[in-house]
């Protein structure tokens, strides 16, 4: 029997490690650093849609200094996002296929403070305005510029410095900035704006578009497909469960720190961007509106000659005939912008290229401050003990999953810990003992939740637990295993147990910040006043 129960081991182990090899591997270069805008593909890995099919995909997040047209050539990546100007890449004879468009309208666009007083395109003639040295790129902006008669002489070019307190601080007048970014954080802010929108005076670009080569597809078409297709469907999660991805990658994939709230907004904000009144299935890429991406970048000297568009979108990806057709005044429109734009670019590229160098210096050295400021604000949000979250952090976090519960009924529960006669462990032991009891409990209990969960220090020997998207049945085995830990693993001096007494709440529709956390307070009143060592829900 013995011999049997080490075989079905060894079979099942042996079996999971071929499940495993089985999986294929590719990776996905993302165009940027991690955050909403790339949660199809987080959302696909995820909830297991590429494993399904059975790719296993690596994805990458971007470093500056990478030239994302050039991964596939050095097969860096198998596949990767770009924007519009791919297709300028596919006209200087990259290969390139595009799988589909995650977003039907970019979400480039310029942005001013309220206060400035810069109510039209037109007022900003004379003024500074941050911009990227890529013309490709900005290739929106400066067509809303030009439309309106505003040329790269009657404007200051900044180099961009990625940093918005430089608009905040009025050290520029209008900043190239993402719907989805930049708004959002001025709102946290509580400051106005006013926003310039390409789209508005008709220059629509898609953006985050998903590429990879037609050698890659002629090698792995099956892949290519499926890979297609689980993508579609981590999509489509995404969008359909806001505030569940927000928590996805809030916990898994926040390398830039960004608050649950502001995940939220910019999923709210990429949302509208994804689906248009004619499309409302995710990614199509119509060859009418990519045919006028390609005439505005001919107008504007940044493509020479049309290319076959029916090559450049992949096969399946059902692109829909719209026929969206250019109307007589629209041409005269792009026919007297084209003189107008040329000498801008003529100008904009003389300019720019001398701070080309300046760019990426001053890149890294934000890269370098940021992760110092980052560190700072981390070291402002932990208990200096224990490693636990303090109670600052608490009061943000709480303020989070209340709003994601109102807007979203993302359910969560307050769990509120204290530990039993921790004062007479100080007396009986000294602060050195119960310095160390309070780092082992905060060990164990850590040991005993999710990553989406937070654990929080508030007080001397208090503390509270957000489980997040659990309701009140769940949290109840959480915390009776946490107790249970404890018990069993926290010992203070002379082999003496150390146990904890628990309040258990799950929010409700009527409550706010204080409601929840008193009603979890008194509820860990009753666990202390009927004999401690309990959990009270």
């Amino acid at each position: 029997m013995k011999n049997f129960k080490i075989i079905s081991i060894l079979f099942f182990f042996n079996m999971s490690l071929f499940s495993n090899n089985d999986l294929e591997k590719v990776s996905l270069q993302l165009s940027w650093k991690n955050q909403f805008q790339f949660a199809g593909y987080y959302m696909a890995k995820e909830k297991g849609y590429y494993e399904d099919a059975g790719i296993d995909v690596d994805i990458n997040e971007f470093q500056f200094g990478m030239n994302l047209s050039n991964v596939l050539e050095n097969n860096t990546a198998d596949f990767a996002i770009g924007r519009s100007s791919l297709l300028i890449d596919k006209s200087n004879g990259k290969d390139i296929v595009a799988l589909f468009g995650a977003f039907q309208n970019s979400p480039l666009i310029l942005l001013v403070r309220e206060d400035s007083n810069i109510r039209s395109v037109k007022d900003l003639k004379n003024k500074k305005i941050m911009i990227t040295d890529d013309a490709q790129g900005t290739a929106s902006i400066l067509a809303m510029l030009s439309s309106q008669k505003i040329y790269t002489n009657d404007i200051k070019v900044q180099m961009h410095s990625f940093n918005l307190d430089d608009l905040i601080d009025g050290k520029t007048d209008a900043m190239g900035s993402y719907i989805s970014n930049e708004p959002i954080r001025l709102e946290e802010k509580g400051i106005k704006y006013t926003i310039f929108d390409p789209k508005d005076y008709g220059f629509n670009f898609y953006s985050d578009i998903l590429f990879t080569s037609s050698s890659f597809i002629e090698k792995n078409p099956e892949l290519t497909k499926k890979f297609y297709e689980a993508t579609i469907k981590g999509w489509k999660y995404a969008f359909d469960n806001i505030g569940k991805t927000s928590h996805v990658i809030y916990s898994e994939y926040n390398t830039q720190g960004k608050s649950l709230v502001h995940l939220v907004a910019e999923g709210e904000a990429l949302k509208k961007l994804a689906y248009t009144q004619e499309v409302k299935e995710i990614g199509h890429l119509d060859k009418d509106n990519l045919q006028k991406i390609v005439d505005i970048y001919k107008v504007m000297g940044l493509m020479d000659h049309d290319i076959d568009l029916d090559k450049f979108i992949y096969e399946h990806n059902n692109h829909m005939a719209l026929n969206l057709k250019l109307t007589e005044n629209e041409l005269i429109i792009y026919g007297l912008i084209s003189f107008m734009i040329v000498g801008m670019l003529v100008f904009t590229i003389v300019y720019i290229s001398i701070r080309r160098k300046w760019l990426h210096t001053t890149v890294e050295l934000l890269q370098e401050i940021d992760l110092k400021t980052k560190q700072l604000k981390e070291q402002n949000y932990l208990d200096v003990l224990t490693g636990a979250k303090n109670r600052k952090a608490y009061d943000e976090k709480i303020k989070e999953h209340i709003s994601l519960f109102k807007r979203y009924n993302n359910k969560f529960s307050l769990l509120m810990l204290d530990i039993d006669d921790f004062k007479e462990v100080n007396d009986s032991y000294g602060h050195k003992i119960g310095d160390k009891v309070l780092i082992d409990f905060v060990k164990i209990v850590k040991s005993n939740i999710r990553k989406n969960d937070f654990l929080f220090r508030i007080g001397g020997e208090e503390f509270v637990i957000i489980l997040s998207e659990t309701d009140l049945s769940s949290s109840k085995n959480v915390a009776e295993n946490i107790r249970l830990h404890i018990e069993k693993e926290l010992i203070s001096m002379d082999n003496n147990v150390v146990t904890v007494s628990m309040g258990l709440s799950e929010v409700q529709e009527e409550d706010n910040e204080d409601l929840l956390f008193n009603r979890a307070d008194v509820l860990l009143y009753t666990a202390k006043k009927n004999g401690k060592n309990q959990v009270s829900y």
